[in-house]
This record gives structure tokens, sequence and C-alpha cells, in this order.
């Protein structure tokens, strides 16, 4: 409830729309204020101007009566009329006539609030007893005569006045509301229509370089300023549009050219090995130089072999040529990859965590094997010897759960988010005694993400933890598809 308050007492929170409503509104309330203020006033000028004007026939006649004496008769005055004779600083005579001519004596307070009126002076006076009067004082042979006539009408015809323009002004406010909010959301529903075109954008996966921006702003009103904006807005998405095109293009190029190119390097390297072995083998007579100069041709081909199979995978993963997902049990899978990293590796002790219930999940059982055989090799490549490394497997919910941790010096945090693309490397060597070619983990993720799957990193020193969650057999959204395997690279 704290929170709701405070964003209504905050207007920078509010929409666009209700800040012009709230604008009109005030600039409305505010005009209608300065003019109900500025028409009683002008009212109140007008009515007291004309009570004046009788008050000074009032005291004209009253003054041409007193000449013969000082008794005044007050049924010549008009109804509601104040006369009051001052001698010698005391009052003689002091009566208002009532509406059927009757004399009422003013009270003692009453008397005090007239003695005080200025001779020649036409004020306005509030008699506790009586309320509000206009009088005017004359000093005619020796005396003083105060007359009056009563503000009561001119007083209620104000208050009337007042409240009919308050109340058509609060009528005319919500009107206003009504039809501002109503003009105020036409005018902005262009800017809505950005709003929602935009938004729509915003959720696309642009990241994938694959992405259709039909979406386009239809423009109402092209000669308005908000027309404008949308015209050039439409514009900046059909540039956008072409650039991913471009963008979507080059990258299908490359992935067309990286695949033909592994997939003819692949016999001219099987040719370079198999001449390379075959002359290393049968030719005795080779000199000791050229036995070696044959075996770093060979191993360099092997490595060549390699990375053209990897790039191959990749580029067909990239194709979107999903696996074929069959009924795995995920944990022989994860002992047998653990026994062969144990046999190529034994400088690195490795150590495994199984669930008593086999965890069987929807996958191709050689990518698979690749994944976790990639992640324990990446762990005994980065690490010095005698680093501890772990493995553990569990089910979570609908998932299956892999991590690979190891105790080594971590991933430099630069490094960290780039070290699931191609050709990513701790640093510049490209030989596998200090490096490596790059496409290891830029395998296990597009191999785990093809099996509906993801891979999370967390390293610092001391501890590097590779998290792998796979969908359980029994939760596959799709069934197994002879039709759609990844083809054998080996």
């Amino acid at each position: 409830m704290t929170q709701q308050i405070r964003r209504i007492q905050k207007p920078s929170t509010w929409s666009l729309r209700r800040r012009l409503l709230v604008v009109v509104a005030a600039l409305f309330a505010l005009l209608t204020a300065a003019v109900a203020i500025a028409s009683v006033m002008t009212m109140k000028v007008i009515l007291e101007s004309r009570v004046d004007e009788q008050l000074a026939q009032v005291a004209q006649r009253t003054v041409v009566a007193a000449t013969g004496g000082m008794r005044i008769e007050a049924q010549s005055l008009p109804t509601g009329s104040l006369i009051a004779v001052e001698q010698e600083g005391e009052l003689t005579q002091a009566a208002i006539l009532n509406h059927i001519g009757q004399q009422l004596a003013l009270p003692a307070g009453d008397e005090r609030v007239l003695q005080e009126v200025v001779s020649g002076e036409r004020t306005s006076v509030t008699l506790p007893s009586y309320g509000s009067y206009r009088v005017e004082a004359v000093d005619v042979q020796g005396a003083r005569i105060i007359v009056g006539l009563s503000l009561g009408d001119t007083n209620q015809t104000l208050a009337a006045l007042a409240f009919v323009i308050a109340i058509s002004a609060l009528a005319a406010v919500i009107l206003v509301l009504m039809l501002g909010d109503t003009i105020i959301r036409r005018a902005l529903r262009p800017l809505v229509a950005m709003i929602a075109t935009t938004e729509r954008i915003s959720q696309l996966p642009l990241a994938s370089g694959d992405v259709q921006l039909a979406n386009r702003v239809r423009i109402e009103e092209p000669a308005s300023e908000v027309g404008r904006v949308q015209e050039s807005m439409n514009r900046m998405l059909a540039h956008i549009e072409e650039a991913f095109e471009a963008r979507a293009l080059s990258e299908r190029r490359v992935r067309q050219f990286v695949a033909d190119a592994s997939h003819e390097l692949r016999t001219p390297l099987a040719a370079v090995r198999g001449y390379a072995e075959v002359t290393r083998k049968h030719d005795t007579a080779l000199q000791p130089q050229t036995q070696e100069s044959l075996e770093r041709i060979e191993a360099a081909a092997h490595r060549m072999q390699a990375l053209v199979d990897d790039l191959l995978l990749l580029a067909r993963l990239d194709e979107g040529r999903d696996v074929d997902l069959r009924e795995v049990d995920l944990s022989l899978l994860v002992v047998e990859a653990v026994a062969d990293a144990q046999a190529a590796g034994r400088a690195h002790p490795i150590a495994l965590e199984l669930p008593e219930e086999p965890v069987v999940v929807a996958g191709d059982q050689l990518r698979l094997q690749q994944v976790v055989a990639n992640l324990l090799a990446n762990a005994r490549v980065h690490t010095p010897d005698g680093t501890a490394i772990d493995v553990a497997l569990r089910a979570e919910g609908a998932q299956a759960v892999i991590d690979v941790v190891d105790a080594g010096p971590g991933i430099p945090e630069d490094l960290q988010r780039t070290v699931f693309e191609r050709f990513a490397r701790g640093d510049s060597s490209r030989s596998r005694a200090t490096g490596s070619s790059g496409l290891g983990l830029a395998i296990v993720k597009a191999l785990v993400e093809a099996h509906q799957g993801t891979i999370a990193l967390e390293s610092a020193p001391g501890r590097t933890a590779f998290t792998i969650r796979l969908p359980l057999w029994a939760e596959a959204d799709r069934a197994p598809s002879p039709d759609a395997q990844v083809p054998s690279v080996a």
C-alpha cells in the first residue's frame, strides 16, 4: 500500500496521457476559478454601488428631516434601514426598521459599533445582532446622524452566485476531464501503436540472426508530427530488416562455405594421413629425420582431421538439423565418459557421484557422450596436473543435471562472456599442449541446445563449474525421428 501511495504521489511515474489530462484539467480549473472570482468581485462592486446610491438618498432625506428637530421618524426609511442619532457622545436614538414598520432597538454592542463610524465616510460594518450594514455618518446641527442599509440581500445574492458558479465549474471540470480523456486517447493512439510495435520487436530473438521484422506502424495522419515519427520509424525498421537479412545471408554463406570446405578437406586429409602412415611403416630405408617428419605430418593431419570434423559438426548444427532424440541412460553414459577420461589423463583424479536410480533423458547417445567428454577434456587441458575433477549427475524435477567441477585456477572474468564462442581461447597459442582450437565448448553448447537443454558456467579461482540441464525422457517434447539425425563426421 505504501508503495502504491508513493507511486501516486510521484508525477514522474505517470503516463503521458495522465499528465496531459491533469495539466488540462488544472489549467481549466485555474481559469474557471479566476473567472469566478472576477465575476463575484464585479457583482459585489455593482451591488454595493447600488446600495451606496440608495444610502446616499436615505442620508439626504434624513438630513432634510432632521433640520427641524432631532427626532427622526424611521417609518419614512426603507425596510431594514438603520437610524441612529448621537448627541454629546451618546446615542439618543438607535433603531432598525423591520419589514412591518416596527422599530427594533439596538443592543449595546451594536451601538458601540455605530459610535466608531467616522463622519463623512461611507463604510461597511457588522452588527453582532443584525449582520452586515452599509452605513454613513452625517453631522447636522451639532449632532451626528448615522443611517445605514442592510447588506443581507447583497450577501445572499453573492452567495447564490458563488454557489452557482462553483457547481457549474465542477460540472465543467468533470466534462473537460471526460472529453479531454477521449481526445487525448485518440490523439495518442498512434503513439500507443508505436509502443505496441516496439514491444513486439523487443520480444524477437534478434541475436539469432534469422529474424523477420515484418511489424510496421500504420500511419493515420502523415502530415502530423506523430505521423512523421511513425514514418521515420517504419523506414528505420525497413533498414534494420535489410541489415538483418544481409547479416543472415552472410552467415548462411559462411556456414555453407565452412561445411563445404570441411567436407572437401576430409578426403585430402585422409589421403595425407594414409600416405604418411604407409610410407613411415613400409619404407625401412628412410632416414631418422624423414621418419620424424612423417610422424609430425601424420600428427598434424590427425589434428586437422579433428578440427575439420568439429567445423563440419557445427556447420550442420547451425543448419538446424536436430539430433535424434531417443531414450538414453545418462548414468551409464557418464560412467563410460569418466572411465575414458581417467584412462586418457591419469594425472587428474576424477570423482563421480551418481543417484541411486538411473537418469534417463531424451537425446543422441553419441552426441551426449561427446558433450561430457569435451567438458572433461577441457578440465584436463586447462588445469595443472593433480587438479581434482568432480562429476555429479542428479535429477531435478523434469530435468537431468550434470555438474563438471574442477579445482583449477578458474577462467578469467573477461573470458567467461565468450568462453562458449567459437575459437575462444585463454591464450594465443594454437598448440594443444598449452591451448586448444577453441571449438570444444562451442560444440558442447551447440549440442546441448540441440537437445533442448541449457549449459551454465560459474568460475572463480579454485572452482570452475559447468552445469548442464537436459529434459528427462518422460518430459521430452518430441518423439524419436529417424529422419532427423546428425550425420556422422567420424
